[in-house]
């Protein structure tokens, strides 16, 4: 058995060097691979084309769909359907609501919903996957985009080269420097048996092929939506999709993100979410839609973007529980567990009921609470509205009390907070402050949401 001596000087580098370039090729040939799988299950794979759908899904990303009967669909999936206005194309937009003339459908970054419906026998499934940027080879090539080309063509030329910059040291190969030997063996010839070389070319294969067969599937995949004013959010991460991002939230955490860390925003308004005391997600596959608990003493998420707390608003979240008291989401003047100032919030009382309530200007707390009880261990769709003169809580759908004395509201700094924060002498007040359950979901708007907004956000599930 060959046995090493010593190492040259030059040998470190070079195995560093060969080995992130054969991670980089093997990254890329699985992800490859990974748009290639779905299809072979019977799933539609596409390419998005456009921003149109920003900042959830950019173009070059593939986007894996499972098949469902159109007449099944609910407002909030994203569907991929045939274009109604290009017989040879697809789009991938999200649904906003159904109705006699057939499927309405609105890409997330547009001002306005699709021009045309589309029927529920066009559609080819729902989006489920998401892989980021895997499709741009196929994206440039149908839009005669040469550089990029050239450019990703002489990258992989140039990373190839590198993963084989350690050849005569997987070789034992004598030192081309100093000519000692790397490895001690009785045969009168050196060379270690080695299989890096055809690993290399297996990965360049593997990525060739399924770089092709994910363009060649998805070719025809494309928006005939204009653009809006998209936001500038994206993410490095593979989240499945989370809930629907209807009426523009400015705040929109879905808690989809894979092995915890920080929450993104999925509206592109930057609002970051910080975790603090240990709140932990529920890990799931896509259709188990991952949400977030808070069974932890003090535990909450709070965004990292501070500003003065808002006039007008709608706040909205998906919740379960089966204990009487805890906060759900609500604005806070300090990342503590007890901010010296904090309302515009959801919480649930100590007798069970849903709370919603806002300080006004003159100090006095203003809150409304709930018609049922809400700690069946159930998911409870709660929204609480605010315009001057109008205060209101709904649950599931259902108003469930308004009241118009609140003029004007305290004006202070802070942020959106979800979970654990002191209810000391609101309406309700329970003896635990942290929600004992999980919450998904979560949005904030900059206006307050009529009837039938409401209506359709709990339509569209969470």
């Amino acid at each position: 058995m060959p046995q090493p001596v010593r190492s040259c000087p030059g040998d470190l580098p070079a195995v560093a060097v060969a080995t992130a370039a054969r991670t980089a090729l093997w990254t890329v040939a699985l992800l490859a691979l990974w748009c290639v799988l779905p299809a072979a299950a019977g799933w539609s794979v596409t390419t998005v084309a456009s921003d149109s759908m920003a900042p959830r899904l950019r173009t070059g990303d593939v986007v894996a769909a499972v098949p469902i009967d159109g007449a099944d669909a609910v407002p909030g999936q994203v569907l991929l359907v045939d274009d109604p206005d290009h017989a040879d194309r697809l789009r991938l937009h999200r649904l906003v609501r159904t109705g006699d003339e057939g499927l309405r459908l609105r890409g997330d970054a547009n001002a306005a919903d699709d021009s045309s419906p589309v029927s529920p026998a066009a559609v080819h499934g729902t989006g489920v996957l998401r892989v980021p940027a895997v499709g741009l080879p196929g994206v440039w090539l149908r839009q005669g985009a040469v550089a990029p080309i050239l450019l990703l063509v002489a990258a992989a030329s140039v990373i190839s080269v590198l993963a084989r910059a350690d050849r005569d040291v997987r070789q034992g190969l004598p030192c081309r420097r100093c000519g000692a030997p790397r490895w001690e063996t009785d045969a009168p010839s050196v060379g270690m048996p080695t299989r890096a070389s055809g690993t290399v070319r297996f990965a360049a294969g593997a990525l060739v092929v399924a770089t092709v067969a994910a363009v060649g599937a998805t070719s025809d995949a494309a928006f005939s939506a204009t653009t809006g004013s998209a936001a500038t959010a994206s993410t490095d991460t593979f989240p499945c999709f989370g809930g629907p991002l209807l009426d523009d939230p400015v705040l929109a955490w879905g808690f989809s993100e894979p092995r915890g860390g920080d929450v993104r925003d999925e509206s592109g308004h930057g609002h970051l979410g910080r975790s603090a005391s240990g709140p932990v997600r529920n890990d799931a596959p896509c259709d188990g839609d991952p949400s977030m608990s808070l069974d932890a003493p003090d535990a909450r998420v709070q965004s990292t973007v501070v500003g003065p707390a808002p006039s007008t608003f709608s706040v909205e979240a998906w919740f379960r529980t089966e204990s009487a008291g805890g906060r759900i989401v609500g604005y806070s003047s300090s990342t503590s567990a007890a901010s010296p100032y904090k309302d515009r919030h959801l919480y649930v009382g100590a007798d069970g009921t849903l709370h919603f309530g806002v300080q006004g200007s003159n100090d006095f707390r203003f809150a409304l609470g709930g018609r049922s009880v809400v700690t069946d261990g159930e998911w409870h769709h709660a929204v609480g509205t605010f315009r001057p003169g109008s205060t209101e809580l709904w649950l599931d759908g259902e108003l469930q009390g308004r009241r118009t004395d609140a003029r004007a509201l305290k004006a202070y700094n802070g942020s959106w907070r979800v979970g654990r924060e002191s209810l000391a002498s609101w309406a309700g007040e329970p003896t635990d402050y942290t929600l004992r359950g999980d919450v998904d979901t979560v949005r904030v708007y900059d206006t307050a949401l009529d009837a039938a907004a409401v209506a359709a956000h709990h339509a569209a599930g969470r």
